[in-house]
């Protein structure tokens, strides 16, 4: 009996021996019927490889001529993947002929619908950042303000737009915040204007104030003498006569900051040399009626203005290095076809 169960095991074995090397005989008949396909195929992939690798280089190419070097990525690598798919679909329908483009195209759709739904603030992202890339609102080396960051455009990836902040830090903000928001694009124009505000006590002789604060800004070379700057009287307060002082300037932020400190130290130098306190009278009664006021402390005297030109040369210069953040920094993109085109 033990015998004849050790026999039926044998022949069991032996049986499943030859069904293996059957089918592997199967397949590998069947593998060299399909080998000339799978040639053509591999020959066609890497031909379609081939044309991929030359359109993207290409349109690297063209869009670093037309300086447009974010949307020339974008576009670059859209293309050789839609090619290497397009070339991928045509290995498989070589190989497997079978397979209909068809069907896999109908179950290609089914799924993109699924990966829509998983990956849609990708989606939505890299749209947002294919339409800013092709209307170009701002570029990389502008400076921008957007939901409360504040920087320099350092590149416009497809999912984020990075910026760095004056304070040397990135921030990565995605492209549909900002395709959704304000945004303020502070160098999309030559220049743009600055200002001050201080007030002057009512005892003073507003024109030769005035005057005074305009040969005060002269000899500063941020300060653009086309349009030239203004001092405008511009609100009447119960002590004071408030004064907004504005000039234009090229539109980067460290122009602004050069701009607006050598004109503060130039106007302060102006009020010391003429005798000037632009601080409130009311401020000042309260300093001399305090009792911890100084005995017998001088007492401006208001009523007499010194007219002559003081002979006092112009602010220190101050120098902004070019790695500063806040310095300019040469655009790198055409605006041509943006939004905001040079004039």
């Amino acid at each position: 009996m033990e015998e004849i169960e050790i026999s039926t095991n044998e022949n069991a074995v032996a049986t499943g021996l030859e069904l293996t090397v059957a089918k592997l005989g199967d397949w590998t008949a069947e593998f060299y019927q399909m080998l000339p396909n799978i040639i053509v195929g591999i020959c066609i992939l890497a031909l379609f490889l081939l044309v991929s690798l030359g359109i993207r280089r290409g349109l690297k190419k063209y869009f670093i001529r037309t300086q447009r070097l974010d949307l020339g990525r974008l576009m670059s690598v859209f293309a050789f993947w839609a090619l290497m798919s397009v070339g991928f679909l045509i290995f498989l329908t070589i190989i497997i002929p079978s397979l209909k483009p068809v069907d896999l195209l109908a179950s290609l759709g089914f799924g993109s619908i699924a990966f829509g739904f998983a990956f849609k603030d990708i989606l939505s992202n890299t749209l947002a950042g294919f339409l800013i890339l092709l209307r170009q609102p701002f570029r990389r080396g502008d400076q921008i303000s957007v939901d409360g960051m504040e920087g320099t455009v350092q590149a416009i990836e497809p999912r984020a737009t990075i910026i760095r902040t004056y304070d040397g830090s990135d921030v990565i903000i995605p492209n549909t915040t900002i395709y959704t928001s304000n945004v303020i694009v502070h160098t999309s124009h030559a220049m743009r204007r600055t200002e001050i505000e201080l007030t002057i006590g009512y005892v003073y002789n507003i024109r030769k104030i005035t005057k005074l604060i305009q040969d005060a800004l002269a000899p500063i070379e941020e300060i653009k003498k086309d349009p030239g700057p203004q001092v405008l009287c511009w609100e009447l307060g119960s002590t004071s006569l408030a004064i907004r002082v504005r000039w234009w300037i090229d539109s980067d932020r460290a122009s602004q900051n050069i701009s607006r400190s050598r004109a503060v130290q130039a106007i302060k130098e102006a009020f010391d040399a003429n005798d000037i306190d632009p601080t409130d009278p009311q401020l000042i009664y309260y300093q001399q009626s305090s009792p911890f006021a100084p005995e017998g402390g001088d007492k401006i005297d208001k009523d007499v203005i010194k007219t002559n030109d003081a002979d006092f040369g112009p602010p220190p210069e101050l120098i902004v290095s070019k790695n500063d953040p806040e310095a300019h920094k040469i655009k790198l993109d055409s605006k041509e076809e943006t939004l905001l085109p040079e004039n």
